[in-house]
């Protein structure tokens, strides 16, 4: 594949757009250096890392949830490999419209509710759903991404750890952080 950058890197991954030589084919490839982290922190990227593209792998082949096509794993990285949504962030797309019609609010409001319904129907929590998390494929359509702080439930468990970014933390995740006898948050941190 020969790579092109399409996203700003960030602390210890950068995105890039890769062509598949032998179909033309574009994806985005998320390559994530082992090394930027300090040597425990290695051993802990890798293992959530490993437990991020496990989350994808069982959301796999649902139209709205970007589609992990494959995985390629080194000593000083991993390599994530996706179907390439070329009109970007959820973020960007609005910052650019700026107003939208009720339509169109409906029509991606209904996609991501649609995602996130599936994603809990698998007993997975995102915590980390914000515009600059949903893409937009050639069509417009919406494609939930970025499992990085999603856990899978077990029947009837609670979370207490304060995740997420912070403009975008539910109420419930926050309560979690302030007082000790918060009753811990599960998939409504999602909406």
């Amino acid at each position: 594949m020969s790579p092109s950058i399409i996203t700003a890197p960030g602390i210890s991954s950068t995105v890039r757009r890769c062509i598949e030589k032998e179909t033309g084919k574009e994806f985005a490839a998320k390559i994530i250096d082992l090394g930027a982290a300090e040597t425990g922190d290695s051993n802990h990227m890798l293992e959530a890392t490993r437990q991020e593209i496990q989350i994808l792998r069982q959301v796999m082949g649902h139209k709205f949830i970007i589609e992990l096509q494959d995985v390629f794993e080194s000593d000083a990285f991993i390599f994530l490999v996706f179907e390439l949504c070329r009109q970007g962030e959820l973020f960007d797309y609005l910052t650019s419209v700026v107003t939208l019609s009720e339509k169109k609010s409906r029509y991606i409001m209904r996609q991501i509710f649609e995602g996130v319904d599936y994603i809990h129907s698998k007993n997975i929590v995102h915590r980390d759903l914000k515009p600059e998390n949903i893409l937009l494929d050639d069509n417009l359509n919406v494609k939930i991404t970025d499992f990085g702080f999603a856990r899978v439930l077990k029947e009837g468990e609670k979370l207490y750890d304060l995740c997420g970014t912070p403009g975008y933390l539910a109420p419930e995740t926050l309560k979690c952080n302030m007082f000790e006898d918060a009753p811990g948050y599960s998939r409504e941190v999602d909406m």
